[in-house]
Order: C-alpha cells, then sequence, then structure tokens
C-alpha cells in the first residue's frame, strides 16, 4: 500500500469514523470540534484519497465510513485494531 500523508485532523477523522463504523457528519463535527466547513473539506479530500464513502439518505443525513482502502490503512496504522470494532486508545 502506498505511503499517505495526513494532517492530523485528518487522521482524527479517520480515527473516529474507524472506532465507530459509521459517523453522522453532523455529530462528528461536534465531537472533534470542527467547523462544518472544515469537515466537509476534509471528507471530501478523504474521499478523493479513497479512503471514506459518504452516503446521504432523507431523514438520516450525511454519513461517512471507511472505504477498504481506508480500513486496510487504518489496520496498518493501529494493528491492534484488528478488523471488527476498532478501539484505538488516544
Amino acid at each position: 500500500m502506498q505511503h499517505i500523508e495526513l494532517p492530523e485532523d485528518y487522521s482524527l477523522v479517520l480515527q473516529e469514523v474507524g472506532e465507530n463504523g459509521e459517523e453522522d457528519l453532523m455529530e462528528l463535527a461536534e465531537t472533534l470540534n470542527l467547523d462544518g466547513s472544515r469537515l466537509r473539506h476534509i471528507v471530501t479530500s478523504l474521499q478523493h484519497k479513497g479512503l471514506v464513502v459518504m452516503s446521504r439518505s432523507a431523514g438520516r443525513g450525511a454519513w461517512i465510513r471507511l472505504s477498504a482502502k481506508g480500513q486496510k490503512m487504518m489496520q496498518s496504522l493501529w494493528p491492534e485494531a484488528g478488523s471488527t470494532g476498532m478501539s484505538y486508545g488516544y
């Protein structure tokens, strides 16, 4: 897998999504104390890198989850997290 350099806030987004499997975009912004427009920028960038997938549905809003590539990257960074129930213990 190619090496991908990410700013700290990008890594925090990946870590939070990886821990929970799927995250509501608005709740994630609140959890990470990020401005909504900043989070949307981060998510768009992570999508372009192929690390996250975003879905929208009526009544549920926007949700993001790790892509297969994102899961592999997180497992390489934190092998102890395993493939299910990722817990990174920061």
